[in-house]
């Protein structure tokens, strides 16, 4: 009997502990359900013991492995956002320039209509007007019976 120190108190459980798996603890507990396993020898002890260390060992080779995995895939989000913050960066400064660009062009066309009156305004409103309706017509010819774009192009002329 070997007594297990703990600070200042003695405690000799070492013997106890020694043949527990000896003793069906839940029986001792709980009542016994039905006969009792014997208990393994020594040699099966041993081989059980050998079989759960390689159990272990492939539980954490497998576990190692998904910590790897995730690791890859964190450093992975952790290069895709850095991207998309440059990317990002990058659009709020074109965002900024267009920004104030049109700022600058709607500053000239209210100098323009407050310097040109209502006629400047109706031929202003009438070049839009236009523009639209070229541009729409331009659309129907490229785009004749709602073909895209790409359908146009790759569709063969009647011309010939």
């Amino acid at each position: 009997q070997v007594p297990v120190c703990f600070s200042s108190y003695s405690v000799s459980w070492a013997p106890a502990m020694s043949n527990r798996y000896q003793i069906d603890q839940r029986a001792a507990l709980f009542g016994a359900r039905g006969p009792r396993p014997r208990p393994a020898p020594d040699a099966d002890r041993s081989s059980t013991s050998c079989a759960l260390e390689q159990q272990n060992d492939e539980q954490l080779d497998d576990l190692e492995s998904r910590i790897h995995t995730l690791r890859q895939i964190s450093e992975d989000i952790n290069s895709e956002v850095s991207d998309s913050n440059k990317l990002l960066g990058g659009m709020d400064s074109q965002f900024d320039k267009a920004r104030g660009m049109l700022k600058g062009t709607m500053g000239r066309l209210n100098v323009m209509v407050q310097q040109g009156g209502p006629k400047r305004l109706c031929h202003l409103v009438a070049a839009v007007v236009v523009i639209f309706l070229l541009m729409w017509l331009v659309s129907r010819q490229l785009h004749p019976a709602g073909l895209t774009l790409s359908e146009a192009a790759s569709e063969p002329s009647s011309d010939t």
